[in-house]
């Protein structure tokens, strides 16, 4: 039996004054992502949360609370756990660039702020089809969900 593997990320719904929320548009629309990644040796989940979103948002984030963790098996690889932590955020001071990887700008990756209705009908209506890139974007759109009920509670 092969040894299951963990790769564990942090993601961020970060929200700026206008209660526009930060998405990433990949591969010119064909799906969409919160900001986050991978947890480099020698950083916890909130440190990974708050550097994430300043390269891939160019701003810097105060962290508000951890909205949950989600777990999906890779598709391409069934012995591959992505496990995700998630937490909602405040945008305190804008960069004006974000820093995309050089695979981040292979797949096209664009920074929007939207309003909260527009980022989820975006997530709802993804054209992509391919397993890896649905499953991205649909743990992502759970986030999103969990930090808008969050956030506008009553």
């Amino acid at each position: 039996m092969t040894e299951q593997k963990i790769r564990k990320a942090a993601r961020t719904v970060i929200f700026d004054e206008l209660d526009r929320v930060a998405i990433l548009e990949v591969k010119n629309g064909d799906y969409h992502k919160i900001p986050g990644g991978g947890i480099d040796d020698g950083e916890n989940e909130e440190s990974t949360a708050v550097r994430e979103a300043l390269e891939e948002s160019g701003c810097d984030v105060k962290i508000i609370k951890k909205i949950g963790e989600q777990d999906f098996i890779d598709p391409g690889d069934d012995n591959l756990i992505h496990h995700s932590v998630c937490f909602l955020a405040e945008k305190i001071k804008n960069h004006e660039t974000s820093f995309f990887t050089k695979e981040e700008e292979e797949n096209k990756f664009r920074l929007l702020w939207l309003p909260v209705n527009e980022a989820i009908e975006l997530f709802k209506n993804v054209k992509t089809k391919l397993p890896f890139e649905l499953a991205m974007n649909n743990r992502d759109l759970k986030f999103l969900e969990i930090a808008i009920q969050d956030k506008f509670k009553k």
